[in-house]
């Protein structure tokens, strides 16, 4: 009984072997057609040439309205207008309104500029190549300007 464990474990292995052979085959050659497609240009515009699209600029300040908006949102539902200190209930008003800003302004500006509305969302974008880099700094020039502009909007 035991020989013919082995005997088969030796057959189905070299069968096992062909297959797992193949499938690296296979894989190597997607891999292949992978690199290639790379390297053919893709049909983006230069960035001198993306700097004069209208498609930029609208979302350039797309992000930065987004950006002062949500900031003065949020910031504006913590702030303490009555002098109280912040409750559970308040915490909760707080993280309602941050959701829903977000929810909101990702639903009114994301046909236009993607609604990144954060650095950090437009910086992982643009390492994974799906924004230029041109854009990438508008939009965290962008975003850095409306953040400062909301605060500066609340606190006036």
């Amino acid at each position: 009984m035991a020989s013919s464990v082995v005997v088969g474990g030796v057959g189905g292995g070299s069968n096992v072997e062909d297959q797992l052979v193949t499938l690296l085959d296979k894989l190597e050659s997607l891999r292949q057609q992978d690199t290639l497609s790379r390297a053919v240009p893709s049909s983006r515009p230069p960035m001198i040439a993306e700097v004069r699209t209208l498609e930029l600029w609208r979302a350039v300040i797309a992000e930065c309205l987004a950006t002062v908006f949500f900031v003065f949102l949020v910031c504006g539902s913590y702030s303490p207008w009555t002098g109280k200190m912040l409750t559970q209930e308040g915490q909760l008003t707080i993280s309602l309104v941050a959701g829903l800003a977000m929810a909101v302004l990702i639903h009114s500006f994301g046909q236009v500029s993607g609604g990144h509305v954060n650095p950090a969302v437009t910086v992982s974008l643009a390492v994974t190549r799906r924004v230029s880099p041109l854009r990438a700094a508008m939009f965290i020039l962008a975003q850095l300007g409306g953040g400062i502009a909301g605060a500066a909007l609340l606190y006036g």
